[in-house]
């Protein structure tokens, strides 16, 4: 499966991004962007490492209006193959020097500029006030700003590569759960089969699997918790999210199964919930708000009243966004602005834990004028099932 699967974005996808972001800074009037948080900076350079996973030595990059190209403030130890779009200016030491080279290299910019920062309310909790205070106190006096929302304004549309990495990353997540399904047995934990799903996916070509909550049960449990010893048992449901990751795309689709015969109830509810998931992805189209959504998700949903034996599980939404994050805007919930734009990508995901069991078909689409483009194999027209 792995031929032809799209690895990572090539340098004139990389080049195109960063030529659209230099317009939207122009409609911003700003010289100059610092990029600070891993999807960005991969996002607009196509540059990797494993040293993510220290803050020790920083990775910054740095976008001037009025230069060519996009510049990678990294230690002179990460960067190694040198790419032919990138600038790298490196740095020898940790944080002070990254902030040093950051300051030479912004040095040319004339004293009052406006540099933006990736920062918002997306960023809650990571930005940096060494950064902050660095920018600020430096003899050009920048005016610094926000600029998370400009860089979504850019992230929210995606590409034909994201689309087809995008398809790739959930054929292989959906993949797994079925083929999978084969490794169940009575008393398996929640934490055996994540991992035997997780090597299902490696094998089929995910680059990582950054998200895989499993649950044995019927419904009322924590669903972003890791994942416990609890032992599958008879009349289980088996729900698993999955955020299987290839190149900059990652999947974030659930799929459901019962172990045993399905009452007729379940296959009936099964079979409703399914219904309303494909209707409100067939249902949204570009210039609709994420309120517009979640208005016509309760229109469809009236058609049966759940309200006395059953939870509906919505976490304030019913969908959202994703590329290079799990989930990104909009959010389609009641009060919502956003709008709904053409080449946005989006999941639907109304769960509802009733009749000893948890429905939930979560479907990944491609918005266009005509209808969804499901980049997810669309779930299964009826309740799978295990016998064990």
């Amino acid at each position: 499966m792995s031929s032809g699967i799209p690895i990572w974005p090539c340098e004139p996808e990389i080049t195109a991004r960063v030529n659209r972001l230099k317009e939207n800074m122009a409609e911003a009037a700003l010289d100059a962007l610092v990029i600070t948080s891993q999807h960005n900076f991969e996002y607009y350079t196509g540059f990797r490492s494993l040293f993510w996973l220290s803050d020790t030595r920083p990775f910054l990059a740095i976008v001037s209006r009025d230069k060519p190209g996009i510049s990678i403030i990294v230690n002179r130890g990460e960067y190694g193959e040198i790419y032919s779009h990138l600038h790298v200016v490196p740095y020898d030491g940790f944080t002070d020097a990254a902030l040093n080279a950051t300051a030479r290299f912004l040095s040319e910019l004339p004293k009052g500029s406006a540099v933006g920062l990736d920062y918002g309310p997306d960023m809650n909790g990571r930005g940096s006030v060494a950064l902050i205070n660095f920018l600020q106190g430096a003899p050009q006096h920048f005016r610094l700003t926000d600029a998370a929302d400009l860089i979504w304004r850019q992230r929210l549309i995606k590409s034909d590569h994201e689309f087809q990495a995008k398809r790739t990353a959930c054929n292989i997540a959906t993949d797994a759960f079925f083929d999978g399904l084969t490794d169940l047995k009575l008393g398996i934990s929640e934490y055996e089969f994540g991992q035997l799903l997780k090597m299902r996916m490696i094998g089929l070509g995910a680059d990582s699997v950054d998200w895989l909550p499993v649950r044995f049960g019927q419904g009322g449990m924590n669903y972003a918790a890791p994942n416990s010893d609890r032992p599958l048992q008879v009349d289980d449901f088996i729900w698993v999210d999955m955020g299987a990751r290839r190149g900059d795309q990652i999947s974030d689709l659930n799929r459901i199964a019962k172990v045993g015969r399905p009452t007729p109830e379940q296959e009936d509810i099964y079979d409703f919930v399914r219904d309303v998931t494909l209707c409100l992805a067939e249902g949204i189209c570009p210039g609709m708000t994420g309120h517009d959504a979640f208005a016509l998700f309760e229109k469809l949903w009236s058609a049966r009243d759940f309200s006395r034996n059953g939870r509906l599980a919505i976490a304030g939404r019913v969908g959202h966004g994703s590329g290079v994050a799990l989930t990104e805007p909009p959010s389609l919930m009641a009060g919502s602005t956003e709008v709904i734009l053409e080449d946005m990508v989006l999941h639907v995901e109304p769960k509802l834990e009733i009749a000893g069991g948890v429905f939930q078909l979560e479907e990944v689409f491609r918005v266009t004028p005509i209808g969804p483009e499901f980049l997810s194999t669309i779930s299964p027209a009826k309740l799978p099932t295990v016998e064990l």
